[in-house]
């Protein structure tokens, strides 16, 4: 009896689970991991559905947050549950008898603790590998292309159409019809609509700008893609004013910048976004 009862509890290990569960969690961490890092920003991912392997950008980001909550689990199950005991007498020995191991200890703390400081500071080689990883995600962009304003997939149909004054609401939904996306909701948004007709945003964006191109009306006021990376220059010439007027406004916050200047580097200083500081740019031109 006593036989049968151990057998059967043998038929499922929590340690093997456990094992090989930390694995597969570890591939699929790592691998997600080095997907995001080549990846498209969420401007071009979003707009061109772009995917790799199958997985759109927000899945892959959706697979690497899970399985490293999972990873997390499992490392408390493994250690708390599994190897309790021997990780308890393990720990109690120590305590009595000390560190057999500190050189090694302390180089772990060192190692670890350069990695941790090294990356936050940008220091090579840590700033150069994601300086790479910002150039492969830059580099989408030629291929793929970018919306004429950061994040216009989240906006509604029916404010997209009011991008085009001119143009008849209904003959917009006419011309998008003909094209084989169906409108049943202007106040959905172009992703969503995108998504229930197996397009993309950006196909809606040129199905609509080809027909009624003379009546698009961007507000100025709006961050243009990618204005991040936007020097000062080429924002001044975004908005149609002198770069030497960006940068008196920045003086005037105490903030010192050159026309070369990125607006994510100055953004940064100031404390705010890209975003935010290009709007401050476009209400003081006003």
């Amino acid at each position: 009896m006593d036989k049968k009862t151990t057998k059967k509890k043998e038929l499922f290990k929590l340690r093997s689970f456990t094992s090989f569960s930390l694995v597969f969690s570890t591939i699929i961490m790592s691998w997600s991991g080095f997907i995001l890092y080549v990846a498209p920003a969420g401007r071009i991912a979003n707009w061109t559905d772009w995917k790799l392997m199958l997985f759109t950008k927000a899945e892959w980001q959706a697979l690497h947050t899970i399985f490293s909550y999972m990873f997390f689990i499992l490392f408390i199950i493994h250690l708390f549950f599994v190897n309790w005991r021997a990780f308890l007498t393990y720990f109690r020995s120590k305590v009595k008898t000390g560190l057999n191991r500190k050189w090694e200890l302390f180089a772990a703390t060192v190692i670890t603790a350069l990695f941790f400081i090294g990356t936050l500071e940008s220091w090579t080689p840590f700033g150069p590998v994601m300086n790479f990883g910002e150039k492969v995600k830059e580099s989408w962009e030629s291929s793929y292309g970018s919306p004429p304003v950061a994040h216009m997939e989240e906006y509604s149909m029916g404010r997209l159409m009011r991008s085009f004054p001119a143009a008849d609401p209904d003959k917009i939904i006419a011309a998008l019809g003909d094209s084989g996306v169906v409108v049943t909701d202007t106040s959905m948004t172009i992703s969503n609509i995108a998504s229930n007709n197996g397009t993309t945003p950006e196909r809606i964006y040129e199905i609509i700008s080809g027909r009624f191109s003379e009546s698009l009306v961007i507000d100025t006021s709006l961050a243009p893609s990618g204005v991040g990376r936007m020097t000062l220059e080429s924002v001044a010439a975004h908005l149609d004013t002198e770069v030497a007027d960006l940068i008196s406004i920045l003086a005037g916050q105490g903030v010192k910048a050159s026309s070369s200047s990125t607006m994510k580097s100055v953004a940064d200083e100031m404390g705010i976004t890209p975003h935010d500081l290009y709007s401050l740019f476009a209400k003081e031109k006003e």
